[in-house]
């Protein structure tokens, strides 16, 4: 505990990185605590989303491939890296040699063969990170670092997450940002994998932990729905939104099935781009545009099917009023598919190219042809 005290005293510009470890531990009060008290910008992996509100003055959002680009600059220039339950996941890490190049790096974690498996810490402590975290916060001085937070707003105005086609419903940022606004706090968001997840981790507001269900690295296709009737039914309460490909609704599409059966209170939000986009945006970028496996030429009629199981269906591509028919198929009771036609072209950024530092995302600002 001295050790970790003295490390946060003596850092200048420390960044706080937490994870689904910390969700797992029910340590999210102790990471606010922390975060306010030592003044630690903070960002997230993928599974640690929601531990620290979206709106939260110290939230960088999340890390890695897809993060923000000033969330990555932030890391690049840190002193100190406070790790709490994550796994140095490459995703989040980028090319590991160059990953926080001249920080030292504190590591909790309740399982001891994490502790160096991947980045050796000046500082490694087992042990459960809610306890440990408590504990620190105890005999934790308040320290404001007013020069430190004052460069991250710089990062932030300099480098931001640009949301192309924003206001456009039809476009998977203003999809997301649209249905959001008929989400409340206590609104659970179950994803699949690929692209739709992505841009759902990059802009989808959270209040809170456990209210972002989504699968991390073994990237299951066919998570989201089965993970929401699952989520519905433990709390039929809350309204249930899964965000979902038609590559990854197309792996467990049966459980439309089950949805209709139980009548839950689900909104299948569907990115329909008729391609793995994901895959496809790999191609396009990495291997020369030779696409190959990843078109769906059958293009199902996603409504079509979700009625005949006996679910609501709607086509936001048919309507002279997408927005206004988003709005009704997001306020209407009971279990609904929302289609979205997107483009094929689409892709997520920033992007940090396999193998690449994090500090090398592309995207963004930059333009890359599809």
């Amino acid at each position: 505990m001295d050790g970790i005290l003295r490390m946060l005293a003596e850092s200048e510009r420390p960044v706080l990185y937490i994870g689904g470890g910390v969700v797992a531990s029910g340590a999210c009060d102790a990471v606010h605590a922390l975060a306010e008290r030592a003044g630690l910008p903070t960002v997230t992996t993928l599974m640690g989303l929601g531990c620290l509100p979206t709106d939260h003055p110290l939230a960088l959002g999340m890390l890695g491939m897809h993060g923000a680009r000033y969330a990555n600059l932030a890391l690049e220039e840190c002193d100190l890296l406070f790790a709490a339950g994550v796994r140095f996941d490459d995703r989040a890490t980028g090319k590991l040699a160059e990953f926080c190049p001249g920080a030292k790096v504190i590591h909790i974690d309740i399982d001891g063969s994490e502790l160096g498996k991947i980045r050796q810490p000046s500082l490694g402590v087992e042990g459960d990170v809610g306890a440990v975290l408590r504990a620190v916060v105890r005999r934790l001085e308040p320290c404001e670092r007013p020069a430190w937070l004052a460069r991250i707003a710089e990062l932030r105005e300099s480098h931001p997450l640009e949301l192309p086609g924003s206001d456009d419903v039809r476009r998977p940022y203003g999809l997301l940002l649209e249905a959001a606004r008929h989400m409340d706090e206590e609104t659970i968001v179950s994803t699949d994998v690929g692209q739709h997840q992505m841009w759902a981790a990059q802009v989808v507001p959270l209040s809170g932990p456990r209210r972002w269900l989504t699968s991390g690295g073994l990237g299951t296709m066919g998570f989201g729905l089965p993970v929401a009737i699952g989520a519905a039914l433990q709390c039929p309460e809350r309204r249930v939104v899964c965000v979902s490909g038609d590559g990854s609704l197309l792996m467990n599409i049966q459980e439309l099935a089950t949805l209709s059966e139980e009548g839950l209170d689900v909104k299948v939000l569907l990115m329909n781009n008729e391609h793995l986009g994901l895959v496809r945006q790999q191609q396009a970028l990495f291997y020369g545009g030779r696409f190959c496996a990843s078109r769906f030429s059958a293009a199902p009629d996603f409504a079509a099917i979700a009625r005949a199981f006996g679910v609501g269906g709607c086509d936001l591509g048919e309507t002279d009023d997408p927005r206004g028919l988003l709005g009704d198929a997001m306020t209407t009771p009971g279990p609904m598919l929302i289609n979205c036609p997107i483009e094929a072209e689409a892709m997520v950024f920033p992007m940090v190219p396999p193998g690449a530092a994090n500090r090398d995302m592309i995207g963004g600002a930059m333009h890359v042809d599809a």
